[in-house]
């Protein structure tokens, strides 16, 4: 089956060492409190008041998290067919509804700065309630099979 809209098996082991690199990024500046990409020279430019003088951090560690997971969550299997397919919609589909009841119990439970801290959390949770089901599902669907061709036997 021809897949338009999915990145190489590849992608996957790179996305996985951009998310595992983000959170140990985004962990060690939560624990230490440092910033290591941190802007200085622009206090005269006219850029100054579009980049701000705060550093970079935590914009990488969002970007490298949010890259990673989309990789991993896009890439190809070795062995695309519609079964596959029908497991990725399905599981996409099960994500957005979850993602949207945890965000809308949220709305109602979480006030202040809390809740934009929720809010930007909530743009990686539909992910990774993709990533989650769409690779329990591929693994029951695996295993039953592995069943059936014991069986067979």
């Amino acid at each position: 089956m021809k897949t338009l809209f999915l990145f190489p098996t590849s992608s996957r082991k790179i996305g996985s060492i951009l998310f595992l690199f983000g959170i140990a990024f985004f962990a060690y500046s939560l624990t230490f409190g440092t910033e290591i990409f941190y802007v200085t020279d622009l206090s005269n430019k006219p850029l100054n008041n579009l980049i701000g003088t705060e550093g970079f951090d935590n914009e990488i560690q969002l970007s490298l998290v949010l890259i990673g997971l989309i990789l991993i969550a896009f890439s190809r299997e070795k062995i695309e067919d519609e079964h596959i397919a029908q497991l990725r919609l399905d599981s996409l589909q099960w994500a957005v509804y979850i993602n949207y009841i945890v965000f809308f119990g949220v709305i109602w439970i979480v006030y202040d700065l809390l809740f934009y801290m929720v809010t930007m959390y909530n743009v990686f949770t539909l992910l990774v309630f993709f990533i989650i089901r769409f690779r329990w599902k591929l693994y029951m669907s695996n295993k039953a099979l592995t069943l059936e061709t014991r069986e067979a036997i």
